[in-house]
Parts: C-alpha cells; structure tokens; sequence
C-alpha cells in the first residue's frame, strides 16, 4: 500500500516547479531546409551571472548558462518536458531506493578527458558539504539521499553521502526511503557536474562554446 505524506506532496510540489523551470523548447526545421554546418546562438541573459561554479549557481542567469556549458545525467525533452538520457545513457533502481546509472562512453570534457561516474560522486559531495556554502545544499534532501541530512548539519563527512561510483561509467545512489520521483530531480541545474580541475579553467561537458 503506498503511503502519501505531507513532505511527499511538498516535495512533488517543489519538483513540479523547479522541472518547469528547466524546460527549453526547440524550433523544428522545416523539411529541405539546409543548417549552416556552424550554429551560434545568441543568449541575452538578462543579468552577470554571479557564477559559473555549478554547485554555486542560484539565479536564473548562471542557471541557462550552465545547462548550456554542463550536461548532467538526465536532460529535459524539449517536446514534452520529460526527463530523456543525459550523460546516462540508462538506468534503473531497485525498490527506488538504490538507482543505478549507466554513463555514455562517449561522453567526454571539452579538454577531451573523459566524463565519469566518480565526477558525478565529486560534485554531488560538494554541494552539500558545508564548506562549498551551496545555497542549494540542501535540494539532494528531496531526493533523501543516504546521510545528507547529517552531513549538511556538520554531523558527518561529504564523503559518507550515499553515492558512490561501481566503476568508470557506473554511479549508484542509495536512499535512506523510496523515492519513485528520484530520477526526475536529476534534470535541475543543481545535479549538473562540476569538476575538481580549478575553476580557472573549467572544462565543459555540454554542447557550447561561451564568449561574451
């Protein structure tokens, strides 16, 4: 029997709104239109983004940027909204409280290094360790990762969150309860990728080149 609770409705609530926030549609090319084989888009902004760290972006501006220059495990449909495969080329999860993530092989950094699952258990440690002073530490508590709550309180070490990677191209995160929804929190912007290379030369993993 399934049990809806009050968090459980707050949460979906939450995660309706911030899944809308990242939707982005795409033009359809009319048949026998013929692409430039080099596209550049133009992207006002709005606003200097206040960073480009993706475990420190919070408002709208540095948010477009860095989906634009990071792809995290799952994407947003642009037809329907839907979470569709990212650098995760498939998953699957076992009772939804231990989901397990099969990276692309392909998927590489811009420099040409190639993107891993142990990147993914880096930047996901950060962002709730105290000492990132993420104002989004606390979104992997929707997803009730194993020991994020004591490690955002200072009770435990980054290291003890519940994710860990099985190898090069395998990540699995394991829940403290059953999360039906888990994988659809994956598409906002704070579960994209940051790197432990310094932040001078950040490397990408998207599809863009940025200049300004």
């Amino acid at each position: 029997m399934s049990i809806i609770t009050k968090k459980s409705l707050v949460a979906a609530g939450i995660l309706t709104a911030l899944i809308a926030g990242n939707v982005a549609m795409a033009a359809d090319v009319p048949a026998g239109v013929q692409l430039a084989s080099k596209q550049t888009l133009v992207r006002n902004s709005g606003a200097e983004p206040q960073s480009l760290d993706p475990n420190k972006i919070e408002g709208v501006p540095e948010a477009n940027i860095s989906r634009d220059l990071f792809e995290g495990l799952l994407n947003t449909s642009p037809k329907d909204g839907h979470p569709i495969p990212g650098v995760a080329e498939s998953w699957e999860n076992k009772d939804f409280k231990v989901w397990t993530f099969h990276l692309r092989k392909d998927a590489k950094w811009s420099n040409g290094e190639p993107v891993t699952a142990q990147d993914f258990v880096y930047s996901w440690q950060r962002l709730v360790d105290p000492k990132t002073a993420s104002p989004y530490a606390s979104y992997p508590q929707y997803g009730h990762i194993v020991n994020v709550d004591d490690i955002i309180d200072g009770k435990k070490a980054p290291s003890e969150l519940g994710v860990k990677a099985l190898d090069d191209h395998t990540l699995e995160v394991t829940l403290s309860e059953p999360v039906p929804y888990f994988y659809k929190l994956l598409v906002n912007q704070q579960c994209l990728r940051s790197t432990n290379r310094p932040l001078r030369s950040l490397a990408k993993n998207g599809l863009s080149q940025v200049t300004s």
